[in-house]
């Protein structure tokens, strides 16, 4: 049995411990969609893979139409926490949530 030296054995468990400290790298995440369902434009708690610039070009259409689809549009990393927020009365969230079935009955009357 060969004995390292001490110091050799310690940098040795300290880059052990940087390297699961350490994150993965994100290479690909998604996006859901936590507003109201809207007939033929979009669906509740729909999901897009990509990122926020691809999530955006894919749905140009629905946000040109209603553009607070764009604020409710939750990262995967925030989802657990903007979901309740969502449902939370008086939150940033759910203030937009309201806005957009305000105007979705305007504009399909």
């Amino acid at each position: 049995m060969v004995k390292k030296p001490k110091d050799e054995a310690a940098n040795e468990a300290v880059e052990t411990i940087e390297e699961e400290k350490a994150e993965p790298v994100k290479t690909d995440g998604f996006f859901v969609y936590l507003g109201p369902s809207i007939r033929g434009v979009i669906q509740n708690a729909s999901i897009y893979k990509g990122t926020r610039a691809e999530v955006e070009q894919f749905l140009a259409g629905a946000i040109e139409r209603f553009p607070r689809i764009k604020q409710l549009l939750i990262s995967d990393e925030t989802l657990p926490e903007d979901r309740a927020k969502v449902k939370t009365p008086g939150n940033l969230l759910n203030e937009v949530y309201k806005k957009l079935v305000a105007d979705v009955k305007k504009k399909e009357g």
